[in-house]
């Protein structure tokens, strides 16, 4: 039998609860708002910008997980930091910042995915599956996809033969637009994580049905731990 909890725990759980929702609300908008990159490339890197604040803010103030937060403020300042750089580099340098595409990639990869585990480890150790509890695990599902769309832009800059231009917007050149491309990266990242397309590299392209298996493979272990944190949740719900 649980212990009644004390005003201070459920003050706490309530905190983290509404936390759940803001991010959700804030990676939800995030998404939403790509197609108006296509006329301002400066908003994607904004919202990298503020949704990575976000996600810092969320552990400071209401994650249930207190060790090991330094290394993920660690990673989170440095891509909002190499973001800056890698954008001004974009804009003023293009070949170098070719060349720094891989570590803003996987600056931007490392922080997704530890804040992600760190977010299924807290929501595993929930009292009770709540809507907020799924507005949590859904913010999730959705930063897989935001983090492929890195993923896709990075082979985009790369290898721009493994994209196929049908995914590209109209009249953009990638090679020499390519902040104009990346939300379409976003959608074609989302496309493959829900399994509704095949991906949008080339259907010769090895490298680039690589990365659209990882994101759809990726969504699919989201879903399923999911799934077993629902149903194990409900079967200690039963018991009691």
């Amino acid at each position: 039998m649980r212990k009644p909890f004390t005003p201070e725990q459920k003050q706490r759980i309530r905190r983290r609860h509404h936390g759940y929702a803001y991010l959700l609300a804030v990676v939800a908008t995030a998404v939403l708002v790509q197609p108006l990159a296509l006329n301002w490339p400066l908003l994607t890197s904004l919202n990298s910008i503020i949704m990575a604040m976000v996600m810092m803010l969320f552990l400071t103030r209401n994650s249930a997980l207190r060790a090991h937060k330094r290394w993920l403020y660690g990673l989170g300042t440095s891509a909002i930091v190499f973001e800056v750089i890698w954008l001004a580099c974009m804009v003023q340098v293009p070949a170098l910042a070719k060349h720094l595409t891989l570590i803003h990639l996987l600056l931007w990869a490392l922080f997704i995915g530890v804040f992600i585990v760190r977010k299924v480890r807290s929501l595993m150790i929930e009292p009770y599956v709540t809507v907020y509890v799924l507005m949590g695990a859904c913010s999730g599902y959705l930063l897989i996809g935001y983090a492929g769309g890195f993923l896709l832009h990075s082979l985009m800059i790369w290898h721009p033969a493994a994209i196929d231009p049908a995914y590209l917007p109209a009249g953009i050149d990638p090679i020499a637009q390519p902040l104009k491309v990346f939300p379409a990266m976003v959608s074609a990242s989302l496309e493959a994580l829900t399994t509704l397309s095949n991906g949008v590299s080339r259907p010769g392209d090895l490298g680039g049905r690589v990365c659209c298996l990882t994101i759809a493979i990726l969504g699919q272990l989201y879903v399923a731990m999911l799934i077993g944190l629902i149903l194990g949740r409900f079967h200690q719900t039963m018991r009691r």
